[in-house]
Order: structure tokens, then sequence, then C-alpha cells
């Protein structure tokens, strides 16, 4: 009896997890889009911190990250056929992303810190997402640092996105320090 149950727990399952895409959606193997639509800005370094300082459970954790999210004022360009965004960054305390569980560090006292960095740093260690169409791709041109690990833009960076038809629109991300 308990196999059967099994059994018939089994065929269940296998019918109701057979495909988790939707009927009738577009196919994009042919699609000429190649837009980008957004942008966004971040700066991380690492901290140490103490939890439950002063305990007899207190430990040192090295090597926390702190993400900082700009704030920032987008405009859109172009200049010289080539789209993009301009980009002013600036910042506050809400910037700040402390993550885990809270130690002896405060929000204030990281904050300080980014700012120490940062003004060593400017633009130069940025780290910077876009979002593309669907099926596209995208490449840095002209020494533009590859997007998702840190990066100089400090200067105009530019990019190509290629649709899944093979076409492809250049960008640029022009980024100015508002702080």
């Amino acid at each position: 009896m308990k196999k059967l149950l099994n059994i018939l727990v089994g065929c269940m399952l296998t019918a109701s997890l057979s495909s988790c895409l939707y009927h009738g959606l577009d196919d994009l193997e042919n699609s000429s889009d190649k837009k980008m639509t957004s942008v966004e800005y971040s700066y991380r370094f690492l901290y140490n911190d103490t939890i439950k300082k002063g305990t007899v459970n207190e430990e040192i954790q090295e090597g926390r990250v702190c993400e900082v999210i700009f704030q920032k004022n987008i405009e859109n360009i172009e200049e010289n056929g080539i789209k993009g965004f301009k980009t002013t960054l600036t910042h506050n305390i809400n910037s700040i992303q402390k993550a885990g569980p809270s130690g002896s560090v405060t929000k204030e006292m990281l904050y300080e810190t980014f700012k120490e960095h940062i003004a060593q740093d400017g633009l130069n260690k940025l780290w910077v997402y876009v979002s593309i169409s669907d099926a596209a791709t995208l490449s840095p041109l002209d020494g533009a640092p590859k997007l998702g690990t840190p990066g100089d833009f400090s200067e105009d960076r530019f990019y190509r996105v290629t649709a899944a038809d093979g076409s492809s629109q250049d960008y640029v991300l022009k980024t100015v320090k508002g702080f």
C-alpha cells in the first residue's frame, strides 16, 4: 500500500512539474529589440564587525560587505546618433545597505567609512548594471569595463546591445559625480 501511494504521489508531481513556461509566448529568436532601458550604480567595500560584543558569544566577522546604492538623476541623451544615459550620482546615509546581523558597527559608522573611500576612489570602483531587451546581448566597447564588476566610470563608457537577429545599437553611459 505504501509503495502504491509513493508511486501515485510521484506521478502527480511529475505531471504538475512538467512545464513552467506559459503557452503562446512570443518567439524571440529573430527579435530586433536592442534597447537599454535602465542603469543602476552601487559601490561596495569590506569592513569588520563584532557580533554580541562584550559577551561570551562575541564573534568578530571579517570581510563583511557594505553596499552603497547611489541616488541618481538620469537623463536620456543622444549624441552623434548614440543613445544613452547621463546619470548624476548622489548619496546620503540611506544609501548604505548593511546586511546580516547587527553588530557594533552602525550605519552611521559605515557611512563615514564610505565617504572616506569614495573621496579616494571617485568613480573608479563602481558596480554598474543595466537592463536590456530580452534575447539581446551586451558588449563593452573601447575599453569599457564589463558590467557587473567594479569598473572605472570616470569617463564616458560605450556599450553595444545586439539583438537576437544580429542588429545592434551602441549606447553611452555618462556618469557625473554629484557629491
